[in-house]
């Protein structure tokens, strides 16, 4: 039986019309289909009936982050409706391949495993957590761990929001002995524990809370998050991390990361990945 999807549709003004639509794909629809108008572009999304509390309330937050660089998302209406009948299962097997990322990194669905000597293969469910590798920022923070783990050794890893653990199970599979996967939604917790256990890191800690709960320090901590949280918890974050460790920062549009950067002084920027609006910042304390 192919599971229930719901279609999300999204009004949104022309300026902000891709970042959406990019977020959506990221949020485990297999297409996104754009209808243009003079002013405004109506986005259609099926998304995973299972996840679609979850997928309103991350849009909308993230609209609300969009309005403050973009004033037009404040315009932006959703509505769900009925999906007519197709399998969208199959519609997602059909869009969903294995992705290459960095030289050691490929994510898989489950139901396309390839053969990958000289690479892990993170093998992640579409549809059941943001973080597919589908978006921008999810592979660019793949990239950033791949360079971190590369450069010095890292024994201690936090992955902050950690959605379906794809961050986290690459912390693991590139060597890190001790990673924590922390994310504040319980259903998302329980969805990102499976994705790890199919991968066989089964020693990774997922976590729920924020990271001001936490209690410890990380050589490494990656926070794929929207700049507008990365901005309110940034002290956090700082303090997360120990003397001469790294800090890798995603989520964030090219006309935040001056902002972001602002906010984490003592801080260097060692390292940007830019693609299409996004930026991935890899920072280091000031000697």
């Amino acid at each position: 039986m192919p599971g229930e999807w719901i279609a999300l549709r999204v009004d949104v003004p022309c300026e902000i019309a891709d970042a959406v639509a990019n977020f959506l794909l990221e949020a485990g629809s297999p297409a996104v289909i754009v209808e243009a108008a003079t002013e405004h572009v109506l986005l259609s999304a099926s998304v995973p009936a299972a996840v679609e509390d979850s997928v309103r309330v991350a849009l909308a937050r993230y609209l609300a982050s969009l309005a403050e660089i973009e004033p037009a998302a404040r315009r932006a209406r959703t509505e769900t409706a009925p999906v007519a009948p197709l399998d969208w299962d199959e519609v997602a097997r059909r869009h969903h391949r294995p992705l290459a990322v960095g030289r050691r990194l490929v994510v898989a669905p489950p139901w396309d495993v390839p053969e990958a000597p000289g690479r892990e293969v993170l093998v992640i469910e579409p549809g059941m957590a943001f973080g597919t590798g589908q978006h921008a920022t999810t592979r660019a923070c793949l990239e950033a761990i791949e360079a971190a783990v590369s450069d010095r050794p890292i024994e201690t890893a936090l992955d902050v929001g950690t959605g379906s653990g794809i961050l986290a199970l690459a912390l693991a599979r590139l060597g890190v002995a001790r990673v924590v996967a922390l994310d504040v939604d319980p259903a998302v917790l329980r969805l990102a524990r499976r994705n790890l256990d199919r991968n066989g890191a089964t020693a990774v800690a997922v976590v729920g809370g924020s990271a001001a709960a936490l209690r410890g320090w990380f050589d490494l901590v990656v926070a794929n998050l929207l700049a507008d949280t990365i901005l309110a918890e940034a002290a956090v974050l700082a303090g997360a991390v120990v003397p001469r460790g790294r800090l890798i920062l995603s989520g964030i549009l090219d006309l935040q990361a001056a902002a972001v950067e602002r906010s984490f002084p003592g801080w260097q920027v060692i390292e940007t990945r830019a693609e299409d609006a996004w930026r991935t910042l890899a920072l280091e304390r000031d000697a």
